[in-house]
């Protein structure tokens, strides 16, 4: 299924949910603490691996404890895997001087058939009133129905894809490439979110990396032009780039 014209969701057992408390950042000493944020994990078991927009970011220590610094501000996805647990995701939101603790929650029992089925319905239900409402070019209201249906399936990558489509439209780059992100983590199979990413990467600057996902998207779907020509621009555009750099 290509994302931006869901007909289904999938419902996927609930991940562990976040504590998240937000007190003054206490790092004035660092060089870059007014603009950047912090985030701090704490009572989690030791040697929990930590991804923050799936990138490695080091595992808890003899205390259970890591800290990230100068997380860019904004919103992210955390996700930690401890020994013999399953992975627990996080939606963070990270504002600049601040400084964000993270602790873990016991997981939720799993639904009945009965909550289940609900679940589904109101997946459906969101899903659709985020589709008409960006038709209606109410983004902002989409991506609170998005973000509701992300609550309750985070591991749908068709909703974040959806989400990176919604932030494309507002040229929120940044958003964008974190919801694309976290779309290829849960299906680094879907061309879509590869293109998607791809061109999130180019809007910010980052040719390089943009065309390493067209490439992606174009290798996982090579009958789609769309993919082939961004891949190809891409790469166009990298030699101009070293073109100029020898003429320096």
């Amino acid at each position: 299924m290509r994302c931006g014209s869901i007909t289904e969701v999938r419902l996927v057992a609930l991940l562990a949910t976040l504590w998240l408390v937000l007190t003054p950042s206490g790092f004035a000493a660092h060089d870059h603490s007014a603009e950047m944020g912090q985030a701090a994990l704490q009572a989690f078991p030791v040697g929990c691996g930590v991804e923050l927009d799936s990138k490695a970011q080091g595992k808890t220590d003899a205390q259970g404890r890591l800290t990230l610094m100068d997380v860019d501000p904004g919103e992210h996805y955390l996700h930690v895997g401890c020994p013999g647990e399953s992975e627990q995701e996080f939606f963070v939101s990270v504002k600049p001087g601040e400084h964000a603790v993270l602790k873990p929650k016991s997981p939720m029992a799993p639904a009945d058939a009965v909550d289940a089925a609900q679940a589904r319905d109101q997946l459906r239900d969101l899903v659709r009133k985020a589709a008409d409402a960006r038709t209606a070019g109410h983004s902002e209201e989409a991506i609170a129905d998005l973000r509701h249906a992300v609550e309750l399936d985070p591991a749908n990558s068709d909703l974040h894809c959806e989400l990176g489509i919604t932030f494309l439209l507002r040229k929120d780059w940044k958003s964008a490439r974190v919801e694309y992100l976290e779309a290829i983590k849960h299906d680094p199979s879907e061309a879509e979110s590869h293109n998607g990413l791809g061109y999130a990467l180019e809007k910010l600057g980052d040719i390089g990396d943009a065309a390493k996902e067209y490439g992606a998207a174009s290798h996982l779907d090579p009958d789609d032009g769309e993919y082939r020509e961004h891949y190809f621009n891409a790469l166009a555009m990298l030699e101009a780039e070293k073109d100029k750099a020898k003429k320096k």
